[in-house]
């Protein structure tokens, strides 16, 4: 039997009992499931979530994490080893102060997470609104999206926000990006970005607490060191965490929609531009290739050459050698031949100087016979 289509949001929290909540209703409510990670809460955030389990919360774990550090590449290698481990078709890297959404009107987050993969894509980008208090009056434990209604622009380093997979084959890399993106081979981003709202700070006294008692003071410094955690770099005691509705923008989910599906209209005109230059650069790269090849023909045959080159010069040695010899054995002979010439004639004056004294007695005897002197 067919195992029914599952998205499950992995998500790690400290001391977020203020909305935690609200953000786990949401997220059952669409169709997610959720898998908990606590870091050490004191404030009943864990046993809010507790509620939930066998009911949308698959499953629930503590980290064992280093006293007094928020180890946010620990929490981030831990979630990828949770995406190759549990059964699920997609995956969310999702924190506990936010709200995901569908970019249609009436369509769940999962039925459009099973739109996109339907389509062949692997992976989502988010559209991130950043909430900020305008005013100073949220109640813990009411659902903040009805208190916080105004956005700024995200920064630059969280525009972003591709933190939605389907599940790997293999490793799916987050902490390189510092939970900014999913990294893996054959990644295919679904164009159509989903609505991601963010609310990290619900009051002037929760931004106290979050930023310079449970964050500042905690950081990693190692983690710093990568340019990590630099969103309350400028924040001191005196910072006021409410600002002025003037720079805000009111949320409306209807023009959000309709801005994100311009984008995709902007998109499809880059795209077939994309297309022409794509088209240029496939034949470039045919000529390219081959260039590439008759640059490779001719190499070959030069490497053939140098072969034929090397044979030759080492037949050449060869017959120098060869050569040589024959001019060494040539000298030999030719002394050879004088000593032979010198023995000769000294063998030559021995004998007639042999001959002569053999012959004396005849020569005496013959000139007494005949008188002769």
């Amino acid at each position: 039997m067919t195992r029914p289509f599952s998205v499950v949001a992995i998500i790690a929290a400290r001391n977020e009992a203020d909305i935690i909540e609200h953000v786990v209703r949401d997220l059952i409510a669409q169709g997610i499931d959720i898998y908990y990670i606590d870091d050490d809460s004191t404030d009943g955030t864990r046993e809010i979530v507790e509620r939930y389990v066998g009911h949308g919360v698959i499953g629930i774990e503590g980290f064992d994490g280093t006293p007094g550090r928020f180890e946010w590449e620990r929490l981030l290698r831990r979630k990828e080893a949770l995406a190759q481990s549990l059964e699920a078709d997609w995956f969310i890297h999702h924190d506990a102060d936010e709200f995901r959404e569908s970019p249609w009107p009436d369509v769940s987050l999962k039925q459009a997470i099973g739109q996109a993969d339907a389509v062949g894509c692997n992976a989502i980008d988010f559209c991130l609104f950043e909430f900020r208090p305008d005013h100073d009056d949220f109640v813990p434990g009411t659902d903040v999206r009805q208190s916080l209604t105004s956005y700024a622009p995200p920064a630059f380093y969280d525009l972003i926000q591709i933190r939605c997979w389907k599940k790997q084959p293999g490793p799916v890399d987050l902490a390189e990006s510092g939970g900014h993106q999913a990294r893996f081979p054959g990644r295919r981003v679904f164009p159509v970005q989903f609505i991601l709202r963010h609310y990290p700070v619900r009051s002037q006294a929760h931004g106290t607490r979050k930023v310079f008692e449970g964050r500042l003071p905690r950081f990693s410094p190692a983690e710093q060191a990568k340019g990590w955690h630099v969103q309350y770099n400028a924040m001191t005691a005196e910072s006021s965490f409410v600002v002025s509705r003037d720079a805000l923008t009111v949320f409306e989910p209807r023009e959000a929609r309709r801005q994100l599906a311009g984008s995709v209209e902007t998109l499809c005109d880059l795209e077939l531009r994309v297309a022409d230059l794509q088209e240029a650069l496939d034949a470039a790269l045919a000529e390219s290739e081959r260039h590439r090849q008759r640059w490779s023909e001719a190499a070959d045959e030069a490497r053939r050459a140098t072969v034929r080159v090397t044979e030759l010069e080492s037949r050449l040695r060869h017959h120098e050698a060869q050569s040589a010899r024959v001019d060494a054995l040539a000298a030999a002979i030719a002394e050879q031949q004088i000593a032979i010439d010198h023995y000769r004639r000294r063998a030559m004056d021995f004998e007639q100087s042999l001959s002569w004294r053999l012959t004396a007695p005849a020569r005496a005897a013959y000139r007494l016979l005949t008188g002769h002197r």
